[in-house]
């Protein structure tokens, strides 16, 4: 079983309770805890900080690793048999494949203030924790000798510990600071959330995310007052676990260095849970460092420029890795090939997206001894050019980093490029270019979002929504971003019940982002099959038979969204880990996708 599974899990066995069985309705009211502050804002003690050590990364306070023996002899140590690698940040435990991993958070082992009630999928099958109480003494002894508290046999899945009395007292005080109150923002009756704008972002672009993000919150609080909400399971009718929203729309003004004191102002003086997508043209570091810093969500924004190391972030997730996935996606192709390209040849916009997916990159190719150089364009730099591709050899390949306005003046002028050349769906978009004809047949496009006629499949139930919303398509990507991170935030903060942790919020994405989408789909098919009214896919143009061929492709797609499929597991920020590489689509090709290969970097 992959990374150590169920570390302390059978601490309280594996017993659960199904979600409509009787549960006493007092001691599920009183599971309401008021606002406070989370673990991020709280002052450990030396102790509760030698316990935090072993239980995320698997460290003694000597310095040493925490090592156990595993059945047949094999010693693990460090932070492969950390407690979090199995229970998560949040110590609420989680899923992996068909097994759950049961909470160990301090309330949950040992008592003490209000009763911890989790909901633990195993699959599609929904069940609750059983907490046990377990004193000092029945602890070591589940630690050391694997025995449970009722004095049974814990599996051998749970490794047996030689912690010090004092390893295990340390332990047992970082638990108990794991997931006690609820994160701010957060309330019996309301989830107070925010999105971000950044400057820079066409009027237009702006009045289209603010109309989408506005009419899915308005949706989800008139279901929430009217009860008409589809679904609701009985532990959430019994815990009064669904919240209204209310969401400010956080726009940050001015140059990118000043970001950081508005949003920390923002957040004090009305303190949010998460931001819910958020926008920007080009820059968004400064929104990723303060998320990390105050340990607030940041969902899914629309973003294609992806801040550095959002990979080991632990609050903010991403739709994919942006336009430097492209440029991984490229190098990936170049250096995988069977010959590969003497010189490579980057054309470069001015402009901080261009220049970030150039400079990945260049960084790969040259680490592989292949001769890079950029050339930052303008409406100069076209002399430059004519002499530059007169001297380069017909195998050299062209990466250009250039919108279509740029990519029209850069190509007037300059002869049929090489035998390869390479461009970003992001700058240019997935039409043909505005090139001359003649340089479609050595070019490639690569694009992160799924291929168009299994997007539109994709995007069937966003586009049902925004046509019965009477709400303008003006970027069907960006909005249908927007509609997939207000949805699934819902999915998983219902899924929550009344523990509002932020971690806990992070640790239910990992676990069952794809389940949700899987959900979707196929709810989505019976409804077509069955005839489902407004769920029905629309018309592709190529559509012989709507109908047929809608269900063909239903039943090939495995995404609600415009990207292929999003998924994530433990420590990924990136749901869409590919992109296609493509030949370049022309008014007379038959399909854009007979040539395209998805490439993971």
């Amino acid at each position: 079983m992959s990374r150590l599974l169920l570390l302390f899990w059978v601490l309280f066995g594996a017993q659960t309770l199904a979600v409509g069985a009787e549960i006493q309705k007092e001691g599920l009211e009183s599971s309401l805890p008021g606002n406070g502050e989370d673990l991020g804002s709280m002052k450990l003690s030396p102790t509760e900080l030698l316990g935090r050590e072993i239980y995320l990364d698997g460290k003694l306070s000597n310095g040493q690793p925490l090592v156990t023996i595993r059945p047949g002899g094999i010693t693990v140590s460090g932070r492969q048999v950390a407690c979090v690698t199995c229970h998560r940040r949040s110590g609420l435990g989680g899923v992996e494949g068909n097994e759950s991993i049961p909470p160990i958070t301090g309330r949950t082992l040992f008592g003490g203030g209000d009763p911890v009630i989790v909901e633990i999928d195993k699959r599609f099958n929904q069940s609750l924790s059983t907490p046990q109480q377990y004193d000092d003494k029945s602890f070591a002894a589940a630690v050391r000798q694997g025995q449970h508290v009722t004095g049974r046999k814990l599996s051998l899945l749970m490794p047996r510990y030689q912690l010090s009395d004092e390893q295990l007292q340390s332990v047992s005080a970082y638990l108990r600071t794991l997931s006690v109150k609820w994160s701010p923002g957060a309330s019996a009756n309301e989830i107070h959330l925010a999105t971000v704008i950044a400057p820079g972002v066409s009027p237009e672009r702006r009045a289209a995310f603010l109309g989408t993000l506005n009419a899915m919150v308005n949706q989800h609080n008139v279901n929430v007052v009217s009860g008409k909400r589809q679904r609701i399971s009985p532990i959430e009718r019994r815990m009064h676990s669904r919240r209204k929203w209310s969401v400010d729309i956080w726009e940050l003004t001015g140059p990118s260095s000043t970001w950081a004191e508005q949003l920390n102002q923002r957040q004090q003086q009305n303190p949010v849970f998460a931001l819910v997508s958020g926008l920007a043209k080009d820059e968004w570091q400064p929104v990723q460092d303060f998320c990390e810093k105050t340990k607030v969500a940041c969902w899914f924004p629309s973003v294609d420029l992806v801040p550095n190391e959002a990979d080991k972030g632990a609050y903010s997730l991403y739709f994919s890795g942006g336009i430097q996935l492209e440029a991984e996606v490229i190098a990936q192709r170049l250096l995988s090939s069977s010959k590969k390209p003497e010189q490579v040849v980057q054309i470069v916009g001015a402009n901080p997206t261009a220049k970030a997916a150039a400079g990945i990159a260049h960084n790969l190719l040259t680490k592989a001894e292949i001769k890079v150089q950029d050339i930052e364009w303008d409406q100069s730099s076209s002399a430059q050019l004519v002499n530059l591709f007169k001297s380069l050899e017909s195998d050299d390949t062209l990466i250009v980093w250039l919108n279509n306005s740029q990519l029209k003046a850069f190509a007037n002028g300059v002869s049929a490029p090489l035998s390869s050349v390479f461009l970003s769906a992001t700058m240019v978009g997935e039409s043909e270019p505005l090139w001359p004809a003649e340089w479609n047949k050595n070019a490639w496009l690569v694009q992160r979002l799924e291929l168009s006629e299994m997007r539109a499949v994709n995007l069937s139930r966003f586009k049902d929504w925004i046509k019965y919303r009477k709400l303008n398509v003006v970027d069907e990507k960006m909005q249908s971003e927007v509609f997939f991170a207000v949805n699934s935030f819902s999915w998983i903060v219902s899924s929550m019940l009344n523990n509002l942790h932020t971690d806990y919020l992070i640790d239910r994405a990992e676990d069952m982002l794809s389940m949700r989408d899987a959900m979707q789909v196929q709810e989505e098919v019976q409804a077509l099959m069955m005839g489902g009214g407004g769920n029905k896919p629309q018309a592709t143009d190529k559509s012989a038979d709507i109908h047929k061929a809608d269900i063909k492709l239903l039943m090939k797609r495995e995404s609600t969204s415009a990207y292929p499929r999003l998924s994530l597991g433990i420590g990924q920020r990136f749901a869409s880990k590919g992109a296609y590489i493509r030949k370049i689509v022309t008014p007379k090709s038959d399909s854009d996708g007979s040539n395209a290969k998805w490439i993971v970097p």
